[in-house]
């Protein structure tokens, strides 16, 4: 699922945390529901349309890779917003620098 509306980006931003890498910001909160939801923000600084896109279909895949897998943990929302550098991100790079900051923050699951 993605953020879409307005109202759901303000709130993410106004009482979500924040983890911070070279290409991305990562800003999560709760949600209250039983899924993952993502919302993207690539300012037009970063490229034109072409190369913005190129970054939300690549970061939409190593998120939903996470999720999928079960490595992530559920009811959270996560805002991503794209840095400069992260135009020259490939999709490997994408994934392991998403599982990065989640497991610095904690939220991957445990393994049992």
């Amino acid at each position: 699922m993605r953020l879409r509306k307005s109202w759901e980006f303000k709130r993410v931003y106004k009482k979500g945390k924040t983890v911070v890498s070279r290409n991305i910001v990562l800003y999560y909160c709760k949600n209250n529901l039983t899924y993952n939801r993502i919302g993207f923000s690539i300012s037009k600084k970063v490229g034109k349309s072409v190369v913005r896109n190129k970054i939300k279909r690549i970061y939409k895949e190593a998120f939903y890779q996470l999720n999928v897998n079960g490595k992530l943990r559920k009811g959270y929302d996560f805002i991503l917003i794209a840095r400069k550098p992260a135009v020259d991100v490939n999709y490997y790079e994408a994934c392991k620098e998403l599982y990065t900051l989640c497991r610095k923050k904690n939220l991957l699951q445990e393994i049992k």
